[in-house]
């Protein structure tokens, strides 16, 4: 079973998201450092399933690591390190069987390899990740994570170290998140690999996992569109360096 983990959404100093977001009503906290990568982050908790406004603080490691093949850091060089949604993570608990099947079917693997980074406070958090893909898709795949540790263990930590917070604007939860197509077919391909039921509109297919919907719109833009998040006290669309969140109740 796949969940979505986290979108990851490029900014420029993902230390100031930690005040602008308290301006819109979300609990937002400095996340920690990824020093093989050149990227940090801060980290805005729905749950377990959260958004990571990531930033860069050393190029030379950046390109580096977006000259591997399927990776964030591609996407984000393939975007020409334009700033917002850049790609999703889908949560999984077999990693390792993951990798095998997937490679079975054809698709390009890199993975899964062991990452870790140090929290501020000190304590340190490890995962594995796995990308994947295939030549000239139009939308990347999104990338696996399998966290160290349990799904209890990990949110009674992350609440104890004040990382999973309450949101001022309410009891809130990332309901759905929009793609822009030029080919629905997309849509499939993901339905396929992950295994997830489908449901078809007039130019739009949405698919459904168990913590979130991802829909599939006719458009001629292939990104990212924007993001829903449900259950806000109040409703407001808000636009964070060229990432649009729709709050609703």
């Amino acid at each position: 079973m796949y969940e979505l983990d986290h979108i990851v959404h490029f900014v420029d100093k993902p230390e100031d998201l930690v005040d602008e977001t308290k301006k819109i009503g979300l609990h937002t906290v400095l996340g920690g450092k990824h020093e093989m990568w050149g990227t940090y982050n801060s980290l805005c908790y729905f749950g377990l399933t959260y958004i990571e406004f990531i930033g860069v603080f050393d190029e030379a490691l950046l390109e580096k690591s977006a000259a591997i093949p399927y990776t964030l850091h591609e996407s984000y060089k393939k975007r020409h390190y334009k700033n917002g949604f850049t790609r999703l993570a889908f949560r999984t608990s077999t990693i390792e069987e993951d990798a095998v099947r997937l490679l079975k079917e054809g698709y390009e693997v890199d993975g899964p390899q062991h990452f870790s980074r140090v929290r501020p406070d000190g304590s340190i958090v490890k995962w594995q990740l796995l990308h994947f893909g295939k030549k000239d898709v139009e939308v990347d795949f999104p990338f696996l994570i399998q966290w160290e540790g349990t799904d209890e263990e990990r949110f009674d930590e992350l609440v104890k170290l004040g990382t999973i917070g309450e949101h001022p604007l309410g009891n809130l939860k990332i309901k759905e998140i929009t793609y822009s197509v030029k080919d629905e077919s997309v849509a499939q391909d993901w339905a396929r690999v992950f295994g997830l039921e489908t449901e078809e509109n007039k130019n739009a297919i949405t698919l459904f996992l168990p913590n979130c919907h991802i829909t599939f719109k006719k458009s001629d833009e292939n990104e990212i569109a924007d993001v829903l998040i449900a259950g806000a006290k109040v409703e407001k669309d808000v636009v964070i360096e060229e990432a649009t969140y729709k709050i609703r109740q």
